[in-house]
């Protein structure tokens, strides 16, 4: 692998706070000027795609305040500093879903903002299920619905404001399942 045109000059953490830093590096660029670079630093993000034994799975619908509306989701949450990816899927599922998972499956993992942020989601297929009542924050308000694989990538892929996290994690399934049948 190449060696990065780009070198860190200096780092700067502007506002800090559990689950985000942000940040200010300047850098040299390709032609060796120094460049600026504006960023969020956050320890990364978990996902579950919940499946019961009949094939069915379980979306949430979330209501989103900086968006003003709810979106189909499944159940993601943000990782804090020095925390592993499967316990915080596995706490978000509980939290959000109500449900407890015995069988975990790494689905794979993408970087959701890039350009952005050094944030990476991590997803996981999460099967033996059992009900256990969720435990929401008080800055939730999320409701369950069980329904059939068919329906839930139908209301991810339809809805007018798609998850970005939720559409990624359900073509990483996909091709974590079509790896499977090799």
């Amino acid at each position: 692998m190449p060696d990065s045109p780009f070198r860190r000059l200096s780092h700067e953490v502007l506002v800090d706070n559990p689950w985000h830093r942000y940040c200010l590096d300047r850098y040299t660029q390709r032609d060796g000027s120094e460049g600026t670079y504006y960023f969020v630093d956050m320890p990364g993000s978990c996902a579950a795609i919940p499946v019961f034994e009949d094939g069915s799975t379980v979306l949430i619908e979330c209501d989103r305040y900086l968006l003003g509306q709810k979106l189909w989701e499944f159940p993601i949450g943000g990782m804090k500093d020095g925390e592993e990816p499967l316990p915080v899927a596995q706490k978000e599922l509980e939290e959000e879903a109500g449900l407890r998972a015995t069988q975990w499956d790494f689905v794979g993992k993408f970087a959701p903002y890039k350009g952005v942020s050094t944030e990476i989601c991590y997803f996981f297929r999460a099967t033996d299920l059992t009900w256990v009542g969720q435990d929401l924050e008080q800055c939730e308000s999320i409701t369950v619905h069980r329904m059939t694989f068919a329906e839930a990538r139908e209301r991810l892929l339809t809805q007018e404001l798609g998850d970005g996290q939720s559409l990624a994690g359900l073509a990483l399934y996909e091709r974590w399942l079509e790896g499977r049948k090799s």
